[in-house]
Formats: structure tokens, C-alpha cells, sequence
């Protein structure tokens, strides 16, 4: 397994959204399932990711961090799918697109460990 650190590339503006986008997002959670229930108004507030890929090198869990390093979510995990473990990116597009350093497995399984859905 391989782990990798980085900060989250890109965030929605929810402050900003207007009426409309509001109505639109609302009515397509209620058609649509949310793949991570638990953890979607969560997402935004992750300053650091932690990646763990398999052997093909596809991430496989995920960790939130908030800016002060502490778990805010993890996933897979319960009725969550995952961020970055539902997407077509592997290892090496981590590192070009978005500056990943590595970190080991004590790190990340650490983390892991510490966080429990209450």
C-alpha cells in the first residue's frame, strides 16, 4: 500500500449559491441517493486529504482533515462511498495534480483508527 498527503484542490462556495442552485441541489438530493450521507457537509471543510492506494495504485480509503490535522470523515465507511475512491484518478495523477507528499502507513492508520461515526 502506498499513502499520500495533500490539500484539497478545489472547494464549492456554498455562501455564494443562489436561489435557484439551492432549489436544484435540494430537489436532486431527494431524487438522487447522496454517497455519503453522513459526510457531505463535511467535505468542504477538509484542508488535507490522506490517500491510501492498493497495489494497481487506486485509492482505496480516504481521510478528512480539518486545518488543525484532527479526522472530520473517513470513507470508505458505513453507507459512504468515498471522495477520491469513487473517482478514475490513480496514484501518480495525485502527485502531478495536486503536489501529494507521502506519508507512511503508521500515519495514516492512526488516523483511521481514531475516528469512529457517532
Amino acid at each position: 500500500m502506498k499513502y499520500l498527503k495533500f490539500n484539497l484542490p478545489i472547494r464549492t462556495n456554498k455562501k455564494g449559491s443562489n436561489f435557484f442552485q439551492k432549489i436544484v441541489s435540494r430537489t436532486l438530493k431527494i431524487i438522487l441517493p447522496v454517497s455519503n450521507s453522513d459526510f457531505e457537509n463535511k467535505i468542504d471543510d477538509v484542508k488535507y486529504w490522506l490517500v491510501e492506494f492498493d497495489e494497481e495504485n487506486i485509492p482505496n480509503r480516504e481521510i478528512g482533515l480539518d486545518e488543525n490535522d484532527n479526522v472530520i470523515l473517513k470513507m470508505p465507511y458505513k453507507k459512504n462511498y468515498g471522495f477520491w475512491t469513487d473517482n478514475e484518478l490513480l496514484y501518480d495523477d495525485f502527485i502531478s495534480r495536486f503536489s501529494a507528499i507521502e506519508v507512511d502507513s503508521i500515519t495514516f492508520n492512526t488516523k483511521w483508527n481514531s475516528f469512529d461515526l457517532k
